[in-house]
């Protein structure tokens, strides 16, 4: 079973999470309400997950959030307001997502998310992409929501990957692509045509576009892209557009 960490100051809030989870019955969890209780319990255990308090009665800047990545845990963070300067002073922190605590709906919002992190584990992700360091950019987002990732930078790889891997549930495509010599030139659209072609009806494609008004987007949607982002999207918006496509 996996093993969660709540760190919260209220004792209101903490009974919602216990009752909330004891329902849920997916996790073996502790709570605790302190950075100090936090830090033992860290030294005891391995957590998977966490749930925190963005600000604690003995830790009131975010310093859980340091001491959960020192342990290879990247945490939802709970907070009461999301500011700008208090997300760029942990933008090279692994954090899972922010929530607002003002609603109950949205601590169930909170247990619907761990699930979902769990059950990813379960997904592998294709990246294709000509460029490396993008590559590497899309592999940390989507490693920070548990999915697998397997990144290649040319069509044909990508369709040996597909023949091997019968996980693969999403997948993320550029329109250039490296080419292989000797085999047909392949650029992205002519990817997401093959891959239509193999008849997986369950898999998904977003495209990854440079502009907005250009016809490539249209492009991609006439060869079977299921979606498409363009480029100089929000990390939300990111994730919006993975969950929304493997919802649906």
């Amino acid at each position: 079973m996996s093993k969660l960490l709540i760190v919260e100051e209220s004792t209101i809030l903490c009974g919602i999470f216990k009752r909330l989870l004891d329902q849920d019955a997916g996790f073996s969890f502790d709570i605790v309400q302190s950075y100090e209780k936090a830090k033992d319990a860290l030294g005891k255990y391995r957590y998977e997950f966490a749930v925190v308090s963005r600000s604690l009665p003995d830790a009131n800047h975010g310093e859980i959030i340091a001491l959960l990545n020192k342990h290879n845990v990247s945490p939802i963070v709970y907070t009461t307001m999301i500011d700008e300067e208090f997300i760029e002073s942990f933008e090279s922190a692994s954090i899972v997502e922010y929530i607002l605590r003002h609603r109950y709906d949205n601590v169930k919002y909170v247990i619907t998310r761990l699930n979902q992190l769990k059950d990813n584990k379960q997904k592998t992700i294709l990246v294709v992409h000509n460029s490396e360091i993008y590559r590497r950019y899309l592999k940390q987002n989507l490693s920070l929501h548990n999915f697998k990732v397997i990144m290649v930078d040319s069509a044909y790889e990508a369709l040996q990957k597909l023949e091997v891997h019968k996980d693969i549930v999403l997948i993320i495509v550029n329109r250039e692509l490296s080419q292989v010599n000797g085999l047909d030139k392949l650029d992205g659209l002519g990817l997401v045509r093959r891959v239509r072609e193999m008849k997986r009806e369950n898999l998904k494609i977003i495209a990854l576009a440079e502009e907005s008004n250009s016809y490539e987007t249209s492009f991609f949607l006439n060869e079977g892209a299921d979606d498409y982002l363009i480029n100089q999207y929000s990390r939300d918006e990111f994730y919006v557009r993975i969950y929304q496509n493997l919802k649906s």
